[in-house]
């Protein structure tokens, strides 16, 4: 439970991370992006404290998982969602006419 309230509070810094770095060099390179983003969420943490070695290869795991769910998903506008097999039809007073 320790390690989970741990790597919650690297969360945000990653997630802001990830979508900074998307942004700002596009697709490819992930392993440079990757490591863009391991280096700031290290650093701002080592202000305060220092941040064991367990700690940063977690963090690099929630780095994969963050792009992964991002990718998946298509959220923050980069990546190829999967197309929804089940869509939510509209009522027919919303259906745009044509």
């Amino acid at each position: 439970m320790k390690a989970l309230l741990a790597f919650l509070q690297y969360l945000p810094h990653i997630l802001n991370g990830v979508v900074a770095v998307e942004s700002a060099l596009g697709s490819g390179n992930g392993a440079t992006k990757k490591q863009i983003i391991l280096n700031a969420v290290v650093a701002a943490a080592q202000v305060g404290e220092g941040v064991p070695e367990t700690h940063v290869q977690g963090i690099s795991k929630v780095i994969d998982a963050t792009v992964q769910v991002l990718n998946a998903t298509g959220l923050a506008g980069f990546g190829n969602p999967a197309p929804n097999p089940n869509p939510i039809p509209l009522p027919p007073s919303q259906v745009p006419k044509v």
